[in-house]
């Protein structure tokens, strides 16, 4: 047994039709908003953990380095070679810095 619907029962069906189809529509827009914003957080988390690599390899080579210095175990083109490359980690760091 089939019932017609009145026009207001048409009206309430059709208005649930258009807030079904708008959240669905707003639930694929968050979730293309959400992928893009984590793969930009992940971009520059990846970014910074790449910039403290290079400043902890700099680090190190400018302590070992000096490290070398005190113990007599470098000459000045050695000393001037090892704090150069310290030097060059720091400013490739502040560049991926400056990218990201």
């Amino acid at each position: 047994m089939t019932q017609t619907l009145t026009a207001l029962e048409r009206e309430l069906l059709a208005s649930v039709e258009r807030l079904v189809t708008a959240c669905e529509s707003s639930a694929k827009e968050l979730h293309a908003l959400e992928k893009r914003s984590t793969s930009r957080i992940e971009s520059k988390v990846n970014g910074l953990a790449h910039c403290v690599a290079l400043l902890m390899k700099s680090h190190l080579t400018s302590v070992t380095t000096l490290a070398d210095l005190l113990r007599e175990e470098q000459n000045y083109a050695t000393l001037q070679a090892g704090l150069e490359t310290s030097r060059k980690l720091a400013k490739d760091a502040e560049k991926r810095l400056k990218e990201s």
